[in-house]
């Protein structure tokens, strides 16, 4: 799966506001007015510390209606499949340490009637503009799958 329209703006998007400071975006550089056609297809995530975790902030209205309940403010932790040694956990850590944007195609098994292959753009959001304290992911649902199989990390990006 290539990254769809929205994600590729979308990464656009934060390399320009990225290049512009030198530095991370923040939260507060993505501004609605900027990204509202996109805001339904993505999810704020806050990095939590000691011990980490990742806490859903907000999930906008396209991929509310693919999952299969509402995880805001759900720690990953806490959420079947998502917690500490899985694919998803792992990507978010990446992104997290690399302070980089990335992109993966895994099975999303939090969606309705089964899984769904699912593309998702990782980026990183610094409120200090270097530290990540927050992931934004733009995402693509594919098509529907009964069988599983594991994330391709091989369509890392290198910025």
């Amino acid at each position: 799966m290539n990254m769809s329209e929205p994600q590729q703006r979308m990464l656009s998007h934060w390399t320009k506001l990225s290049m512009r400071g030198g530095n991370l975006p923040s939260r507060a550089d993505m501004r609605l007015q900027d990204i509202g056609r996109y805001a339904s297809k993505i999810i704020i995530i806050d990095v939590k510390d000691d011990p980490l975790d990742y806490e859903y902030r907000l999930i906008g209205q396209e991929v509310a209606e693919e999952l299969d309940r509402d995880y805001t403010g759900s720690r990953f932790s806490d959420v079947p499949g998502k917690g500490p040694g899985s694919s998803f956990w792992e990507h978010v850590t990446q992104t997290r340490d690399e302070a980089k944007p990335n992109f993966w195609t895994e099975l999303c098994g939090i969606v309705k009637a089964g899984e769904k292959e699912t593309g998702i753009l990782y980026l990183p959001l610094a409120s200090d503009h270097k530290t990540p304290d927050k992931i934004m992911l733009v995402m693509h649902f594919g098509r529907r799958t009964l069988k599983s199989h594991a994330a391709t990390g091989d369509k890392y990006l290198h910025m």
